[in-house]
């Protein structure tokens, strides 16, 4: 059974995401939030959202636990309902019903807007690039592992385990030194149709 943790922020938490949703709902810059929580952006936030760090001040102590990243979490986040968060969700719920064989191939969503999608907080992966020496991550200034043969690793384990896939190459990183998929709104159970709420079908 998935669960959705909305306990797991702090009240300066929820404010912060509330913040960042309504910026990009206006087109502000989030320039101002990430400067004052001294974050920086992850490369890879595409399809109207935004890929941030989540700092461990904004989360309630019992739900942070050992890790080799800078944060425990990470937060994707939209100004508006967003399919590629509900694709994301939706993938790790039928994982978890189908068991951990399956929950291990992704990085865990431990909380997320049940309304309207707007954004999700995921465990942080290290990433894993095919590439040495990956000017995108570099510049960045994200960590990243290189491990070339990885992607077509993560991509047989879900093919192998009944998952189509899009796009492995840049989505795959580590978690508690697990090969998982760190963005996986574009992978579904083969031979399953996923329908989008009406407040969705205008962004499919």
């Amino acid at each position: 059974m998935t669960q959705n943790y909305q306990e797991l922020l702090t009240e300066e938490g929820k404010e912060f995401i509330d913040k960042l949703s309504s910026s990009l709902r206006k087109n502000q810059s989030l320039d101002p939030l990430i400067e004052e929580y001294e974050i920086t952006e992850f490369r890879g936030g595409s399809l109207g959202r935004r890929v941030l760090p989540l700092p461990d001040t904004l989360v309630q102590n019992g739900f942070l636990g050992q890790s080799d990243t800078e944060t425990y979490f990470i937060l994707k986040v939209s100004g508006k309902p967003l399919p590629h968060n509900y694709r994301e969700i939706k993938a790790w719920e039928k994982a978890c019903e189908l068991g951990w064989e399956h929950e291990s191939l992704f990085a865990p969503i431990h909380a997320w807007d049940n309304k309207e999608y707007k954004w999700l907080i995921m465990r942080r992966a290290t990433p894993i690039s095919p590439h040495q020496g990956d000017i995108a991550y570099l510049l960045s200034g994200q960590e990243y592992v290189y491990a070339p043969e990885a992607p077509k690793q993560m991509e047989d384990k879900l093919n192998d385990q009944g998952w189509t896939v899009e796009d492995v190459e840049m989505n795959v990183g580590i978690v508690d030194d697990g090969i998982c998929m760190m963005d996986y709104g574009g992978v579904e159970r083969r031979n399953d149709t996923l329908e989008l709420p009406d407040c969705m079908q205008s962004e499919n």
